[in-house]
């Protein structure tokens, strides 16, 4: 059964100034919220006396929660082990991680992990497991039961290159037909769906791929594509006949408008086209290509394709947990880029950056009523006490530069008070 300290009371009313629209300056008013959802939105003052619960204040800044569209529970532990390329840090630093769940850390990781989000005001995240399957039943059936947040998350398929403890044939991950991966109506506002996760082609074989395609066209997909060169170039090893890595993917069926396909960094023009036609969506986690030196993501590219595009910390490649903080490297990335190019470079402003964690990415992760503040919207919502001086036209930049989880000072996720030290 839930956790009774995560069940909403009757009604909250969140007082403050709506940040409705990041391009407009926020306004006072007052929010009813009542069975996980907004009912009311008004202007002006707070009533003095409400039925339920009341939160925030004139001075408090009222927003929505942010979502992050890629990341990797058992990693959480390890973020910072610096100074290797993606392929040596797999096998130095994740793989072991990830063995830790194998052995009675799983439950435990993934709380840790899910208290670390919602601390920085991250009500929706899309997720990596490990491959184990009794660990992973049990760290889904918890984040479904008792876990106040929005998921979409799923076991990891792979089997090859990997620790055998990773890649045993229970651990492969990922079977259409196990009951303990089936997902809900991915195209319902199911707070927590299963997804299949192939981890990337280097670590699953065609056999492997082919099975998971066969359960694609209905479920939510998760996986990792061009991230670094070294990859693609291992994949145009393992899969000579493909035409490229992005078409591996595709020959198994595997890009639908419900594959999250994080980083696409050195993705060809032709590989930029198969990803729109198949209107999949393009993950960018700039503190993770960063980190791991593997590249800059191009977002004009994917602009001039049409290819949707999220932001995901990645972590823990990336070391920002902090969904701003990955916003504001987004900005940073192109800036880099800009500075690097004769060609003209779009930058992202704090307003666009904003509108990404929170609207953007709740609405490509399926969840069109949460990351936005509106009549019958999800109740996924942050009280923020930022300094009275950052009210003026800069406020979203000094949002996203200043960022500190000691900004938040009540979460409402789920239409309920969350505190991330009980989750």
């Amino acid at each position: 059964m839930p956790d009774p300290s995560l069940q909403a009371p009757p009604s909250i009313l969140v007082a403050g100034r709506l940040l409705i629209d990041p391009e407009r300056a926020p306004e006072p008013g007052w929010i009813l919220v009542r069975d996980g959802r907004i009912e009311e939105i008004h202007s002006g003052d707070a009533p003095s006396e409400a039925p339920g619960l009341i939160v925030g204040g004139r001075d408090r800044l009222i927003c929505p929660a942010f979502t992050d569209a890629h990341c990797h529970l058992p990693q959480f532990p390890v973020i910072g082990a610096d100074g290797l390329g993606l392929l040596e840090w797999l096998e130095r630093v994740v793989y072991p991680a990830e063995g830790s769940w194998g052995r009675g850390g799983a439950l435990a990781g993934a709380r840790r992990a899910v208290g670390a989000m919602a601390r920085e005001g991250t009500a929706g995240f899309a997720a990596f497991l490990t491959s184990h399957a009794g660990p992973g039943a049990d760290v889904l059936s918890w984040l479904e039961q008792d876990s106040p947040m929005r998921a979409i998350a799923g076991r990891v398929a792979m089997d090859r290159n990997a620790p055998d403890d990773l890649i045993a044939s229970d651990r492969a991950g990922g079977d259409p037909d196990e009951p303990a991966d089936r997902a809900g109506d991915p195209g319902t506002e199911n707070r927590v769906r299963r997804s299949l996760n192939p981890r990337f082609a280097p670590a699953c074989t065609g056999p492997l791929l082919e099975k998971l395609g066969r359960g694609a066209a209905d479920r939510w997909v998760q996986t990792h594509l061009s991230e670094s060169v070294e990859e693609v170039e291992l994949v145009g090893a393992l899969f000579p006949d493909a035409p490229s890595y992005t078409e591996v993917y595709d020959e198994f069926g595997l890009l639908t408008p419900r594959t999250l396909l994080a980083h696409c960094v050195h993705l060809t023009d032709r590989e930029w086209a198969v990803v729109a036609r198949r209107d999949s969506i393009a993950v960018h986690c700039p503190t993770a290509n960063t980190f791991l030196r593997s590249g800059r993501f191009n977002l004009d590219k994917a602009r001039e394709f049409g290819v949707r595009v999220a932001l995901g910390s990645d972590v823990a490649a990336g070391a920002d947990i902090a969904m701003p903080r990955v916003a504001r490297a987004m900005i940073e990335t192109a800036k880099h880029r800009a500075m690097g190019s004769t060609e003209p470079v779009s930058i992202p402003t704090p307003a666009q950056a904003w509108d990404m964690i929170t609207r953007t990415n709740a609405q490509e992760l399926g969840w069109s009523g949460s990351g936005v503040i509106s009549r019958a919207a999800a109740a996924d919502l942050l009280v923020l006490r930022p300094p009275e001086s950052w009210f003026d036209e800069h406020l979203i930049g000094r949002l996203l530069y200043g960022w500190e989880s000691g900004l938040i000072e009540t979460r409402v996720f789920n239409g309920g008070i969350v505190r991330p030290d009980t989750i």
